[in-house]
């Protein structure tokens, strides 16, 4: 029975679960053992198998069963397999630092948009504003018409009172 997982942590990758040999492990139970591979730089790409339950996280009791599948690499290979790990994580650190920068950069864009948008909106506002004043400076002069108007009839109905009151008296 196997089971291929790609999940990883620092010094190594689960790659099948399976009951290699029909080995017990130390907690003497017929367990299913999990087919690791080392990514340290002392056992680079060596599988080697230990107990399920090395998998758990917070057991309370982990088994001590370990066996290597695999023999140890030449010190040619070792080296040649560490550098490759380097260069491929520079190269997933560059990955990120370029995406990081495309980000930047499109932030820096949309701050862009942004300033010329709110000039555009700026500038219309202070059109909108400047018409205010002038509607505003219109109506009062149209009030000081009308209190003018209504002046010029208070005295034209002052007058023709005043007439009135001649003629009859």
């Amino acid at each position: 029975m196997t089971y291929s997982s790609r999940s990883s942590s620092d010094n190594h990758t689960v790659l099948a679960i399976w009951n290699r040999d029909n080995d017990l492990c130390a907690c003497r139970h017929l367990k299913l053992s999990v087919e690791k591979m080392s990514m340290s730089d002392k056992n680079p790409a060596r599988r080697f198998c230990n107990c399920v339950d090395s998998l758990v996280k917070m057991a309370a009791e982990k088994c001590k069963y370990f066996k290597w599948i695999d023999d140890e690499l030449t010190p040619h290979y070792n080296n040649a397999f560490n550098n490759l790990k380097s260069e491929l994580k520079l190269i997933k650190d560059t990955s990120y630092a370029a995406r990081l920068e495309r980000r930047v950069a499109l932030l820096e864009n949309l701050n862009v948009e942004a300033i010329v948008a709110k000039e555009i909106v700026d500038g219309e506002l202070a059109i909108v504003v400047e018409k205010k004043k002038q509607l505003r400076g219109e109506l009062k002069f149209v009030r000081l018409k009308f209190r003018i108007a209504m002046m010029f009839l208070v005295l034209l109905a002052a007058v023709l009172m005043m007439q009135k009151a001649k003629v009859v008296g």
